[in-house]
């Protein structure tokens, strides 16, 4: 059974709406946060890469690591991205690295944009990339954020990589 792209993220979207009901009601009021001197900021999730008129699901793991400067509408941080897209015949792998500014915000939705450059490796060829992208951050517990996030990916073959998932603050040691 083939299902189309946008079958793939209503059903993803409806599954994760459907788990995060329960909790509701006990929402904290603002997102976790990470990328400060106490913690980083982890993301995983389930991708879903369009490249080529060909559609790969996937898993990808980001992580916001520092600050570089912050003012009272947000902060510029660091971010390592690590994604796994497998397409029919041939998988995709990206490693990148960038920043991400994070608008700060007084409301249950943290918003960011990023810009990365790395590399994506697929079928015995790697290349270097450049990527954009934007998300949002939902505070659903008190150290659990849903994420969604949709980026853009520049290469040969084009792709947009939509990632649904979680987020949650790893204490510094």
């Amino acid at each position: 059974m083939h299902m189309s792209l946008f079958s793939r993220i209503c059903t993803t979207a409806a599954l994760v709406l459907a788990l995060a009901a329960p909790a509701a009601a006990q929402a904290p009021s603002q997102p976790a946060t990470g990328g400060d001197e106490e913690s980083m900021l982890l993301g995983l999730g389930l991708t879903f890469m369009n490249m080529s008129e060909s559609t790969g699901v996937g898993f990808n793991a980001n992580m916001l690591f520092n600050s570089l400067t912050e003012n009272e509408t947000g902060r510029l941080g660091v971010v390592g991205d690590l994604g796994f897209n497998r397409f029919s015949g041939a998988t995709v792998t990206t490693v990148m690295g960038g920043l991400r500014y994070t608008f700060e915000t007084n409301g249950r939705v943290l918003p960011y944009g990023q810009f990365l450059v790395g590399v994506m490796h697929c079928c015995d060829d790697t290349d270097f990339v450049p990527s954009i992208g934007a998300g949002l951050d939902v505070a659903w517990l008190e150290n659990v954020n849903f994420r969604g996030e949709l980026s853009f990916i520049f290469s040969d073959a084009n792709a947009a990589r939509f990632f649904l998932g979680v987020s949650l603050p790893i204490a510094r040691r």
